[in-house]
């Protein structure tokens, strides 16, 4: 193919941008979850978490329980990251893993009361960067990027009852999933 032709596929019919829509809309959606991210992770710096462990703290405290499986797919850090930032968080006594007495191969994932006191601490500071990141963008155009976002879920993730899981931010929906 000539680059001619792949340079007008991939520019906006209406010149609005320089690329075509939805290579535009990821484009920006990457540039957007990382500027944020690396902001908010030199605020955890403060309270000596890093993005991953702040993460892990946030998706158990939400989940209330969970098992290492259901910690990966709703932080979306890959396993060895994930393990090595959970058993930090876990000699620092801010995560206990407990194995069920009905379940001995399972083990399940809580916050401590020191994860409960830091949570609390770093959360006050997301929600800062959230409102932050979000001003001017009114409210009813943030649920329509947030719907537009689970159809993207939607169409990416081949399991339909793990994509709404995951939009639904609920472990309970996770196919095999034990109590």
């Amino acid at each position: 193919m000539s680059e001619s032709k792949t340079s007008l596929r991939s520019i906006d019919p209406e010149a609005e941008f320089g690329l075509d829509v939805p290579e535009y809309f990821f484009y920006l959606l990457f540039q957007a979850v990382r500027r944020r991210d690396a902001a908010f992770e030199r605020a955890l710096a403060g309270l000596d978490l890093s993005l991953a462990q702040w993460r892990a703290i946030s998706t158990i405290r939400r989940f209330r329980s969970c098992a290492m499986s259901e910690l990966s797919a709703f932080t979306a850090v890959d396993r060895t990251t994930l393990t090595r930032s959970v058993d930090q968080l876990v000699r620092r006594d801010l995560v206990a893993r407990r194995t069920p007495e009905t379940d001995r191969r399972q083990v399940r994932l809580s916050l401590t009361e020191g994860g409960q006191s830091l949570y609390a601490r770093a959360v006050d500071q997301l929600l800062d960067f959230n409102r932050q990141a979000l001003a001017g963008v009114p409210a009813e155009r943030q649920r329509d990027i947030a719907r537009g976002l689970a159809a993207v879920i939607r169409n990416l993730e081949p399991d339909k009852t793990m994509a709404e899981a995951l939009i639904r931010f609920e472990p309970t929906r996770i196919p095999g999933r034990r109590a």
